[in-house]
């Protein structure tokens, strides 16, 4: 009897803990998944009728993997993808378009070949992150480096995901609001 009790007793730890542990550690509405852009809500910007940002997220190995699309008549017409470990030090990747995925709708440039810096760190674990870019653009005045923090925060249902991206050269944040994209059934 006694034996019968000691194996009884990890599957009601497992148990209460499935039963009581969020939704986002049980496999809810966390930040993974396809978010589509809503436009009301977010910074108004004239190109949106031209370009739509959409982001997938995904975690795997202690790493997140953030890829944004920008979709043309739904197209992807451009994609940048960086990955990070939150809270771990700085990984560097080499620029390959000339496309400056942080301010993609002005005359600003990316500079091919220079080094981007990309960091991260959990704000709330599994519902708000931030990330640090830093890299070279090219502009009308030159080449400068910038650096541009974004944070990630899923709403209070899982359903929305608002991205707020502010600039070393701007004081005001570009903010971004966009819905989960349901998978298809």
């Amino acid at each position: 009897m006694k034996s019968f009790v000691c194996n009884l007793i990890p599957l009601i730890l497992l148990l209460f803990v499935l039963l009581f542990s969020s939704p986002a550690q049980a496999g809810g509405p966390g930040l993974e998944g396809t978010w589509k852009f809503v436009p009301t809500g977010s910074t108004d910007i004239v190109t949106w009728g031209n370009s739509l940002p959409q982001i997938d997220i995904s975690t795997a190995g202690g790493k997140v993997r953030v890829l944004h699309n920008w979709l043309e008549r739904g197209s992807v017409a451009f994609a940048d993808t960086f990955d990070f470990r939150p809270g771990g030090g700085d990984v560097t990747s080499v620029v390959r378009s000339e496309i400056w995925p942080e301010n993609w709708f002005m005359g600003v440039l990316s500079s091919p070949g220079d080094p981007r810096t990309v960091s991260g760190r959990w704000l709330e674990p599994e519902k708000s992150f931030r990330v640090v870019t830093r890299q070279t653009v090219r502009t009308s005045q030159g080449k400068t480096t910038l650096t541009t923090t974004r944070d990630y925060t899923l709403g209070p249902q899982g359903k929305t995901l608002t991205l707020s991206e502010k600039r070393s050269s701007r004081p005001s944040p570009v903010v971004l609001v966009f819905e989960r994209k349901e998978p298809l059934k």
